[in-house]
């Protein structure tokens, strides 16, 4: 039987076709061809991007520990990125495999497998930190906390007053990405089983109410708490899919260098608006979810260059979910230490920030090597939940 790091270096090969393994192994498939099952080679390009996005959303939520009122104040776009990145790498991972009769059952044993055990590590941990600070008096108990848990393991939002900001996961912010990625999955499947056309059509559409959530609430920062949960799937729903049509569109024919000179420019543009521009301007947010991202990823995912395809890139692609999930929990441990940083100065602050980023970054690594690959190795087993055939007597 192999051991988890062999397993581990055989799912580095294949990192997009990982879901396919089986019980004890991981054939790996030769780059630039596909299988029976329609799985294609790893984009390494795009996991630059994925390791970076989650790096910014993690300083996004730390200004405590960078000492200023806010850093990247526009970086919550970068869920929106993300669900690009998913709808894409979905539709490159599934889209064929689907078709060619991959059944819903295995479907949602590999998407589980991949999304949900680190899910449940990381909602344990919040719990625990909770109970701590409870505990210790500085957090108030509240039963609509204690009653969010099981609610939040169901992928489901808890009370509105489960926490003072209203977080619909108080104990895992982040989870309620998960629960529209999950949705959304469950949607490309029927969606690439029965129709498989119109992926441009659905983005349009739903493209038109993002530009309402825009134009009404002034921005497009929502999602995370229970009374904005709709907010977030409207979000959800239009980048997904915009990474669908992407993928459909790129299959046979790559953007061109125009294409990824517009790119490049769009990138451009709403890096400067999500670090260094304060007031929120509603047009400007929909223009980076509805125009920048797709064409940035379009883009990136025929993109060849040693900027994004690179060691340091891949690493960070693999640890990006770790990154994304455990940000929170190790905010909420150093919260108490953090209150006492205010003599140490700009400088000091700045060091402790960029400290903290990199320690999440190598541990978020170790988690995806120790913790992630494994569960997901073992929970994508065919058969791991039949009952095993009775002996004779």
């Amino acid at each position: 039987m192999q051991t988890v790091l062999q397993r581990y270096d055989n799912l580095k090969l294949r990192r997009i076709v990982g879901d396919s393994v089986v019980a004890n192994r991981v054939s790996p498939v030769p780059l630039g061809r596909q299988t029976s099952l329609g799985a294609s080679k790893e984009i390494r390009s795009l996991n630059s991007i994925r390791g970076l996005a989650a790096l910014v959303i993690a300083a996004y939520h730390a200004p405590a520990l960078f000492g200023v009122a806010q850093v990247f104040p526009h970086a919550y776009l970068a869920v929106d990125l993300f669900f690009v990145l998913s709808g894409f790498v979905m539709m490159h991972a599934y889209g064929e495999r689907v078709r060619m009769g991959l059944s819903l059952g295995r479907f949602a044993q590999l998407r589980l497998a991949r999304l949900y055990p680190l899910l449940v590590i990381a909602t344990a941990a919040g719990v625990a930190v909770w109970a701590a600070k409870v505990a210790t008096g500085h957090t108030a108990f509240k039963l609509q906390t204690l009653i969010a848990l099981p609610l939040n393991l169901a992928l489901l939002p808890g009370p509105s007053a489960a926490r003072p900001d209203h977080a619909a996961y108080p104990f895992v912010t982040q989870s309620w990405t998960i629960l529209w990625e999950i949705v959304l999955g469950f949607t490309l499947f029927v969606w690439a089983r029965t129709v498989r056309r119109g992926a441009a059509i659905i983005a349009a559409l739903c493209a038109l109410a993002v530009a309402w959530v825009a134009v009404t609430r002034g921005g497009l920062d929502g999602g995370w708490t229970t009374p904005t949960l709709w907010v977030g799937g409207v979000r959800a729903t239009f980048s997904f899919w915009a990474g669908v049509a992407i993928r459909q569109a790129t299959f046979r024919r790559s953007p061109g260098p125009v294409a990824g000179l517009v790119a490049v420019a769009a990138a451009c543009a709403t890096i400067f608006y999500m670090v260094a521009v304060r007031q929120t301007y509603w047009w400007i947010d929909y223009a980076a979810v509805a125009a920048a991202f797709p064409l940035i990823i379009a883009a990136a995912s025929s993109c060849r260059s040693r900027a994004l395809e690179n060691v340091v890139g891949d690493r960070l692609g693999e640890a990006s979910y770790s990154i994304y999930l455990l940000q929170g929990v190790s905010l909420a441990t150093l919260a108490v230490v953090s209150n006492r940083l205010a003599a140490i100065g700009p400088v000091g602050h700045l060091l402790v920030g960029l400290s903290w980023l990199g320690a999440l970054a190598v541990s978020a690594w170790l988690s995806w090597r120790w913790v992630e690959t494994p569960l997901r190795l073992y929970f994508s087993r065919p058969g791991l939940w039949r009952s095993p055939p009775s002996r004779p007597c």
